[in-house]
C-alpha cells in the first residue's frame, strides 16, 4: 500500500484533531476538570439505601449548598458512592469553623448544653439527664467541629433515609500532598520520554529517534485533548493509562523501524518512500491484530470490572486506538519529512 502518498493528509488530520479537541476542552468544557487527588480536597464514601443514588445525593447538596462537588458511583453493589468537594469547600468550612471558635473564646456563643448561671449557683448540684433533643445538638456540635463533619451535618439533614452510620470513610487531602502528587506526575513523564529517546538514539539513526519521539508526543497531546474533551478527572489511575500508553506506542513504532532498516540495507536513500511503505505492510497484519486482542481486553475491563477503574479503562482504550494509529501513519512519515528537509539543505 501506498501509504507515503497520503502522508500529508494523515497529518493534517492530526492537526486538526488537536486542534478540534483542545477547542472543546477550553471553549466548551471550560477547561480540564478538577480532582482532589492533585489540587486538594475532601472525599466522603457513603452508602445508599436501595432505590436511591446520585439524584438523591445531587438534590441534597444543593438544598445544603454546595457548589464545588463531584459525585461517583464506587460500587454498584453496595450502592457505595463517592463525595469529593474541591479546595474552595474545604477553605470556606475551615474559615466558618474558625470565625466560631473565636465567637465562643470571646463568650458570644455559650457552648450548647450548658448554662453558666446555674453551675455558679449550684456548683454541686448534680445536672439533670440529657432530653434526647439536647443529646442530639450535642452530637451535631461534636461532629461539626472538623470540616467533614460540617459536610455531613449539612447533608444528613437533607437526606432523612440515611444515618451517620451510612458513611463508610473519610478523606481529606491537602493542597501540598496533591502538589507533591502532580510534581511526580509530571517528572515521571518526563522521565519515560528521556528514557525512551535516549534508548531510541542508541538504537536507530538520529532521524528514526526524532520520528519515534515525535510520534510519542503527537499520542500524548492527543491523549491529553481527549481527557479534556470527555471531561475525565485528573488521577492517579488516568496517570498510569497515559505511562501505559507511551510504552505500547513506542512498542509498535519500535516494530516497525525495525523492518524499515532491515529493508534499507543495500538500498539507496532515495526510496525511502518505498522502503517505508514495504515495512509499514509486513508489519500491518501483525500491528492489527496484537491493537485488536489489546482493545478487546480494555473493553473487558471498560464494561466489566470496577467503577474505579474505568477512567483508566476509557483512557487507555483511546490510546490503544490513537498509538496504532500513530505508528502506522505518523512516525515514519516524520522520517520521511526530516530526510526531505535534510536533502533540501544539501542541495542548497
Amino acid at each position: 500500500m501506498r501509504f507515503s502518498k497520503y502522508k500529508g493528509l494523515f497529518m493534517i488530520g492530526s492537526v486538526l484533531t488537536i486542534i478540534a479537541f483542545y477547542a472543546i476542552t477550553f471553549g466548551v468544557n471550560g477547561g480540564f476538570e478538577h480532582s482532589i487527588t492533585f489540587n486538594g480536597g475532601i472525599r466522603i464514601s457513603l452508602n445508599m439505601p436501595p432505590g436511591t443514588g446520585k439524584k438523591e445525593l445531587e438534590t441534597a447538596l444543593k438544598k445544603a449548598g454546595f457548589k464545588d462537588y463531584q459525585t461517583r458511583l464506587a460500587n454498584f453493589k453496595t450502592n457505595t458512592y463517592d463525595l469529593e468537594f474541591g479546595p474552595r469547600v474545604e477553605e470556606a468550612i475551615e474559615k466558618q469553623i474558625r470565625m466560631e471558635r473565636k465567637n465562643q473564646y470571646r463568650g458570644k456563643t455559650p457552648p450548647p448544653g450548658r448554662n453558666v448561671k446555674n453551675d455558679k449557683k449550684n456548683p454541686g448540684k448534680k445536672k439533670a439527664p440529657e432530653t434526647p433533643r439536647k443529646a442530639d445538638r450535642k452530637k451535631e456540635s461534636s461532629l461539626s467541629k472538623t470540616v467533614t463533619g460540617v459536610i455531613e451535618t449539612k447533608l444528613l439533614k437533607h437526606l432523612p433515609f440515611i444515618s451517620e452510620s451510612n458513611i463508610i470513610s473519610r478523606e481529606a487531602i491537602s493542597a501540598s500532598y496533591g502538589g507533591k502528587l502532580a510534581k511526580t506526575a509530571l517528572i515521571s513523564f518526563l522521565a519515560v520520554i528521556a528514557i525512551i529517546g535516549l534508548y531510541l538514539s542508541f538504537r536507530f539513526d538520529l532521524p528514526f529517534a526524532i520520528g519515534a519521539s515525535l510520534a510519542l508526543l503527537h499520542d500524548i497531546v492527543l491523549t491529553v485533548g481527549f481527557i479534556g474533551l470527555m471531561k475525565v478527572e485528573p488521577s492517579i489511575p488516568v496517570v498510569a493509562a497515559v505511562l501505559t500508553i507511551i510504552g505500547y506506542s513506542i512498542n509498535d513504532t519500535i516494530v516497525i523501524f525495525d523492518r524499515i532498516r532491515e529493508n534499507m540495507e543495500g538500498r539507496s536513500a532515495t526510496a525511502l518512500d518505498m522502503t517505508m511503505d514495504l515495512a509499514i505492510t509486513q508489519t500491518l497484519s501483525r500491528t492489527v491484530i496484537t491493537s485488536v486482542l489489546t482493545l478487546l481486553a480494555v473493553l473487558a475491563l471498560l464494561f466489566g470490572g470496577a467503577v474505579s477503574l474505568y477512567d483508566f479503562a476509557l483512557v487507555l482504550l483511546f490510546g490503544v486506538g490513537i498509538g496504532t494509529y500513530s505508528s502506522i501513519f505518523i512516525a515514519s512519515h516524520f522520517v520521511q519529512y526530516y530526510e526531505m528537509l535534510r536533502l533540501a539543505r544539501r542541495r542548497a
